[in-house]
């Protein structure tokens, strides 16, 4: 708001000081001529209160224009949070609906839990060797939490099986592969409460408390499920290092750029097992999993896929190169440029 001339303390003390002055001849000139007394005390008492009172508005002026201006820039800041809560809401239902209609286009192909874990465990064989290979999952324990917890119960005997043989090719492709990454959902390594911080346990919030209460709507779950399986996950984390470790004359050229093979994803929209290989009639081969955070509703109807089109598996590997945040690192891309893909 604009205050005119003789309202605006910032603008008009000379003025009002030029005036009491005036005003102040004028009186003294008229007491004289009426042979009056001048006290100089008195005088100097009042332009001090009038000085005063002057500089009490000036300060309550300033005040208010400060506040003015503190609340016109919480305006500002609530309309610019308004937009950002509003674009990350809109880019996630984007995400959710990519998933659910791509998902839904893919009924012919490979459909529920067995199928889904038999062809994961055939492409990870399948990649021995490779030049590249990304995996993009929700834990390294692949499947273990979904098979234990499902209901009605697996065959624990098979789906052991099934587990184990994913687990044990993975730990052969950190060996073999030269370009090789596991990007998983976070979990802390000793978390001190439970439920576990949601920002630090991205695997717990987003991911195994739905897989839980998909199966058990009415049972919570309980601290030791999460551990039993946090720690599993840990520990396959810590295998996969290190048979990657073993082999470090096979990954010279991305352990020279000082890219780990493990790394971690703050959201899981689906599941992607990715392949390069050069010498391979198909060079590049995708696996896709519709199973993520967004469609946890439909976790007993996984459904999946497969593709050899470059462009479509290039497609892949740029959405996995995004969510892992490889794209930002500048040694991932200096390994690009060495070796594209």
């Amino acid at each position: 708001m604009r205050h005119s001339f003789l309202f605006d303390p910032n603008k008009n003390s000379l003025f009002y000081l030029a005036l009491f002055l005036a005003l102040a001849a004028a009186g003294l000139t008229a007491y004289h001529s009426l042979s009056g007394h001048y006290s100089i005390v008195g005088s100097v008492a009042s332009f001090l209160g009038l000085f005063v009172a002057f500089q009490s508005w000036k300060a309550a002026d300033e005040a208010s224009r400060k506040t003015d201006e503190a609340l016109t820039q919480m305006h500002n800041l609530a309309a610019e949070t308004r937009q950002l809560v509003q674009s990350s809401n809109a880019v996630e239902a984007q995400i959710q609906s990519a998933v659910v209609t791509i998902s839904d286009a893919t009924r012919e192909l490979y459909k529920g839990f067995e199928p889904i874990m038999t062809e994961i465990g055939n492409f990870l064989e399948a990649a021995a060797g490779s030049d590249f290979l990304a995996v993009l999952t929700d834990s390294a324990t692949i499947g273990k939490f979904y098979a234990e917890h499902h209901q009605p119960p697996f065959n624990q005997r098979e789906m052991l099986g099934l587990t184990t043989r994913i687990h044990d090719q993975l730990v052969a492709r950190a060996r073999d592969t030269h370009e090789f990454y596991l990007a998983t959902l976070a979990a802390e390594e000793a978390p001190a409460n439970f439920p576990p911080p949601r920002e630090q346990n991205p695997l717990f919030h987003s991911f195994v408390q739905g897989i839980w209460q998909r199966f058990n709507p009415n049972v919570p779950l309980e601290a030791s499920s999460w551990d039993k399986h946090r720690l599993q996950h840990q520990a396959a984390l810590r295998e996969i290092q290190a048979a990657f470790t073993e082999t470090a004359d096979l990954h010279q050229l991305q352990l020279e750029v000082g890219l780990s093979p493990l790394q971690f994803v703050p959201v899981l929209p689906l599941q992607l097992f990715l392949r390069f290989d050069a010498k391979a009639k198909e060079p590049f081969r995708a696996l896709v999993v519709f199973l993520g955070q967004y469609n946890l509703d439909r976790v007993a109807d996984a459904r999946g896929m497969q593709s050899a089109d470059p462009e479509l598996v290039r497609s892949f590997i740029s959405m996995f190169e995004s969510l892992s945040s490889l794209d930002d690192q500048a040694s991932y891309q200096q390994l690009r440029q060495q070796c594209p893909l």
